[in-house]
């Protein structure tokens, strides 16, 4: 599957022509200014150190063209911008393997914009919600579903990194990366946001939850920070769209035995966790198609080419594999992920099915058209999720199908989804679209028939 290719939950949007932009600074604004210096957070109970933030400059109003959240009032012509804060993340170095990698570092931009005060007849937040889009993560994730989350009377909170964080450097010739490594950015930006954001909704709400979505490579980011950065002590709920595509990297870029192509993942094939809605499992190859290797040849940079002429005992497969979500300490020396999250629930999408436009034949071409065909983000996720245990919170996969594209998982239809809400008895399952399915598992829905209990509440 193709980690550039973001789900479709919602094009950004301009703000309209005739909208007049009002700036707020919300009341959180104070409690950033508390952090401007530097701003650390303990490594306790982590394999892996988080970094350090530091603010560059005061909050202000985001930039409307970049693609950052605005709550548009109804019937008014008017907006209430995000407030965006400007940012460095450095202090990432970490011992893989007996080696220290220290990773530039990267700015980033966050976004955030609190409902107190404009959703009318709010009194708290009900939560706080940070959202992290695909690919590098360089460009605000979907304003549909942040306009659904904000709407519900949720902080949104959106990251926008100036490159792509999976970059261990910013100039990569004659270096080896480590995406793993670099994921000490975002779990370091999500641990800022969860000390520096977050209590100001706690204090107005005990039940307020503090979570995260991902999408892709955004869903490779949070799974990074659940499995080796310690954010299943804060984060609350996860929600993982097509991905995360990073699982194991060495099985998306090896060649021999025991590696993608020769090895394909039935996705579902164990456990309870997975929502089919009565349809089945499917297999597919973890191998990452054309586009997609050269960007983890970018990211990595190693001597081996992705998905290339590597045998079973090249180096390069123990290095994709050292990197990788899924790492196995015996065999690369790296550090224990973790897979037990017990105050974090978490739910998974994954296109099954992809709407077929052209009457591609996606066998012939391996897979290699993201319009009509499957790519490696649902298994490349299972090979995350199978590791899933029972002591994680709350745990769900979703199927979905008609995705539009290969990871739009919004605009397909999740047949597993509370079916019985959703049109689904006596049929085998229901019919509730991802955008919609993905709103109601994070915040909720109750039609006085139909109650959704939402995920995103306090757990800690």
């Amino acid at each position: 599957m193709k980690i550039t290719r973001r789900p479709g939950t919602g094009a950004q949007e301009a703000p309209p022509p005739q909208a007049k932009i009002v700036t707020r600074l919300l009341s959180v604004c104070a409690l950033a200014a508390i952090a401007f210096c530097l701003f650390s957070v303990s490594a306790e109970a982590q394999a892996l150190s988080i970094g350090t933030l530091t603010t560059n400059g005061q909050p202000a109003a985001c930039n409307p063209g970049a693609g950052f959240y605005y709550y548009n009032y109804p019937n008014q012509g008017l907006s209430v911008m995000s407030t965006c804060q400007a940012a460095t993340v450095s202090g990432c170095s970490q011992v893989i393997n007996g080696q220290t990698i220290t990773p530039d570092q990267w700015t980033v931009t966050i976004g955030y914009l609190n409902p107190v005060g404009v959703i009318s007849g709010l009194a708290a937040a009900k939560g706080l919600i940070v959202l992290h889009g695909g690919d590098g993560g360089t460009t605000p994730e979907s304003f549909a579903l942040t306009d659904a989350y904000f709407r519900a009377g949720f902080e949104v909170v959106q990251v926008a990194w100036d490159n792509a964080w999976e970059f261990a450097y910013a100039n990569m010739t004659g270096k080896t990366g480590n995406i793993m490594v670099a994921a000490c950015r975002p779990a370091t930006v999500f641990s800022w946001i969860n000390s520096t954001l977050f209590p100001g909704i706690l204090n107005a709400n005990s039940r307020a939850g503090m979570c995260a979505l991902g999408d892709s490579a955004g869903a490779a980011a949070v799974a990074y920070a659940l499995a080796y950065y310690g954010a299943d002590l804060y984060l609350d709920n996860a929600e993982l769209l097509s991905g995360p595509v990073l699982g194991d990297i060495r099985a998306g870029c090896g060649v021999g035995t025991g590696f993608g192509t020769n090895d394909p993942v039935t996705v579902c094939s164990s456990g309870s966790a997975c929502q089919l809605g009565g349809g089945g499992t499917w297999t597919l190859t973890p191998n990452f198609v054309a586009g997609t290797q050269t960007t983890l040849d970018n990211w990595t940079n190693e001597s081996a080419h992705c998905a290339g002429n590597t045998t079973t005992g090249d180096p390069s497969n123990t290095d994709w594999l050292r990197e990788s979500i899924v790492d196995q300490p015996s065999v690369s020396n790296g550090p224990t992920p973790k897979f037990a999250y017990s105050n974090t629930s978490m739910s998974a999408w994954l296109c099954r099915h992809v709407i077929d436009h052209n009457g591609t034949n996606c066998g012939a071409i391996g897979n290699n058209d993201s319009n009509d065909c499957p790519n490696n983000s649902s298994p490349q996720g299972w090979l995350y999720y199978q590791n899933i245990t029972t002591g994680t919170a709350s745990f769900n996969i979703y199927a979905v199908d008609k995705c539009q594209n290969a990871e739009a998982v919004g605009s397909g239809n999740v047949p597993g989804f509370y079916p019985q809400d959703f049109g689904g008895s006596g049929s085998g399952g229901g019919t509730v679209s991802g955008q919609t399915a993905i709103t109601y598992d994070m915040v909720g829905y109750n039609s006085g028939t139909a109650i959704i209990p939402a995920q995103c509440v306090r757990r800690h």
